[in-house]
C-alpha cells in the first residue's frame, strides 16, 4: 500500500494526538485525584459566601433584637438653681441649689418587645435564606459537575468514533485500489474524518466553558479529572409527583418570617397611638442657714413626663396605614414566590417522567439497533452490497443516538438536582 503525503501527515498526526493524550491522561490521573460529585458539593459549601454572609447577619440581628428589647439609658441631669447673679453668693437666697438628677425614659406601650421580636424574626429570615443559598449551592455545583461530565464523556465517545472512521478510510482505500470503490469515497470518508475532528474540538470548547462555571465553586479543583461512571444521585422523595407541601421549603419559611416582622411592624405602629413617659427625679442640695440658725434642708424633686398623641391623623395614621399596606404586599408576594416554586415542581416531575421513558426506550431498544445497524452496513459495504453513504450515515446515527442517550442519563440526573433543591432537601 502506498501512502500519500496527506495521508501520512494524517496518520501521524493522528498518533500523535493520541499519545500526547494517553500521557496527559496518565498523568494527570498520577497527580490528582478523581473529583466525584459529593466532594465537590463539600468543596462548594465551604467556600460558599453567601451563607456564611447570611448567618453572619443573622447573628447581628440577634444581638441587635437583644439591645431593642431593653430600656433607654438613663439620663444624668447635672445644674445650678437659683443662683443670684447681684452677689453671685450661693448663701444669699434659699432657692440657690446645686441639683443632681436622673431622668429615664419609658418608650410608648409594649414597643421595646414588639420591636426586639421584630428583628429576631429578621434575623430568622437570614438564616433561612442561608439555608436556601446552601440548597442553591449544592444544586449548581451539581448541575456545573455534570455538564462537565457530559462533555468529558462526549469527547471519549466522538473519539472513538474517529477510530472507526479511520478504520472505514483504510477498507475504502482498499477497495479503491481494486475498483470496488471511487475517489470521491475516499475524500467523502476523509471529511467525515475532518468533521468529527471539528466535534472534538467543540466538545473541548464546551468543557473549559463547563470548568469556568464550576471553578467558581470549587476554583482549582474543577481541573481535577472526574470519574467514568455517572454517580448515582438520591431520587427526592417528591420525584414520584402528586400533592406535595412547600412550607418547609427555606425560601418560604424565610418568606413567612418576612411576614411575621411586617406584623409586628403594625403591631409597632399602633403603639405610636399609646403615650410613652420619663420619670425625673432631681436632689437639690442648698447652703447658708434659716433665719433660727438652722441648715436650710436640701430638696428631693419626682416629676413624670408624658408624650401625648393628640392629633394622629397625619402621623400615626399614615405610620399604621403604610405598615398594613407593607404586610398585604409580603402576603402577595409570599403567594406568588409558592406558586411559582410549585409550578417549577411540577415541571421537574413532568420531565423526569418523560426522561425515564426515553432512557429506557436508547438503552433498550435505539442505542443496540444502531449500533448493529452500523456494523451490517460496513460489513455489507465491504462485500459491496450498499453504497459508501449508507454506511457513513449508520454510524453518524449510532454516534448521534449515543451522544443523544447520553444526554438524557445527564439530564436526568440534572433534573434530580433541580427536585432536590425543590423539594428543600439538604441530603
Amino acid at each position: 500500500m502506498v501512502m500519500t503525503s496527506k495521508q501520512k501527515w494524517r496518520l501521524g498526526a493522528t498518533l500523535i494526538l493520541m499519545l500526547c493524550a494517553q500521557a496527559g491522561i496518565a498523568q494527570q490521573d498520577e497527580n490528582l485525584p478523581v473529583l466525584n460529585l459529593d466532594e465537590a458539593i463539600e468543596l462548594s459549601l465551604q467556600s460558599e459566601s453567601v451563607s456564611t454572609a447570611l448567618a453572619y447577619r443573622a447573628s447581628s440581628l440577634d444581638s441587635q433584637a437583644t439591645a431593642d428589647g431593653q430600656l433607654p439609658d438613663p439620663k444624668l441631669k447635672l445644674g445650678l438653681a437659683n443662683f443670684p447673679t447681684d452677689t453671685f453668693d450661693r448663701d444669699q437666697e434659699a432657692m440657690t441649689q446645686l441639683q443632681l438628677g436622673v431622668i429615664q425614659a419609658f418608650p410608648r406601650g409594649d414597643s421595646r418587645a414588639i420591636k426586639s421580636r421584630m428583628v429576631r424574626d429578621k434575623a430568622d429570615k437570614s438564616r433561612l435564606m442561608a439555608s436556601d443559598a446552601r440548597l442553591k449551592a449544592r444544586r449548581d455545583v451539581s448541575q456545573g459537575w455534570l455538564e462537565l461530565y457530559y462533555w468529558l464523556q462526549a469527547e471519549q465517545t466522538v473519539t472513538q468514533s474517529r477510530g472507526w472512521f479511520h478504520k472505514l478510510v483504510g477498507v475504502t482505500e482498499s477497495r479503491y485500489r481494486v475498483g470496488s470503490a471511487t475517489q470521491q469515497d475516499i475524500v467523502q470518508a476523509e471529511l467525515e474524518l475532518d468533521r468529527l475532528d471539528d466535534r472534538i474540538e467543540q466538545t473541548r470548547i464546551k468543557q473549559d466553558m463547563a470548568r469556568a462555571e464550576l471553578s467558581r465553586w470549587i476554583g482549582s479543583n474543577s481541573f481535577r479529572p472526574l470519574p467514568s461512571e455517572l454517580p448515582m444521585i438520591k431520587v427526592p422523595e417528591i420525584s414520584t409527583g402528586g400533592a406535595v407541601d412547600l412550607k418547609l421549603h427555606p425560601l418560604l419559611q424565610a418568606s413567612d418570617a418576612g411576614i411575621n416582622a411586617s406584623e409586628d411592624k403594625v403591631d409597632l405602629a399602633r403603639q405610636s397611638y399609646k403615650p410613652g413617659w420619663a420619670l425625673d427625679v432631681t436632689y437639690g442640695d442648698r447652703s447658708g442657714f434659716n433665719p433660727d440658725g438652722t441648715d436650710r434642708a436640701n430638696f428631693l424633686s419626682a416629676k413624670v413626663l408624658m408624650d401625648i398623641p393628640l392629633f394622629t391623623n397625619k402621623r400615626q395614621d399614615s405610620s399604621l396605614a403604610a405598615s398594613q399596606q407593607e404586610l398585604e404586599a409580603v402576603r402577595y408576594e409570599r403567594e406568588t414566590l409558592h406558586r411559582q416554586i410549585d409550578s417549577q415542581l411540577q415541571a421537574a416531575q413532568s420531565s423526569l417522567r418523560i426522561q425515564q421513558r426515553q432512557i429506557t426506550l436508547y438503552q433498550d431498544r435505539l442505542v443496540p439497533q444502531s449500533r448493529r445497524h452500523s456494523e451490517l452496513s460496513l460489513r455489507s459495504y465491504e462485500n459491496n452490497q450498499v453504497e459508501f453513504n449508507s454506511v457513513v450515515l449508520a454510524r453518524i446515527t449510532e454516534l448521534d443516538t449515543q451522544l443523544k442517550a447520553l444526554r438524557m442519563e445527564v439530564d436526568r440526573a440534572l433534573t434530580l438536582t433541580k427536585l432536590a433543591y425543590l423539594a428543600g432537601e439538604q441530603q
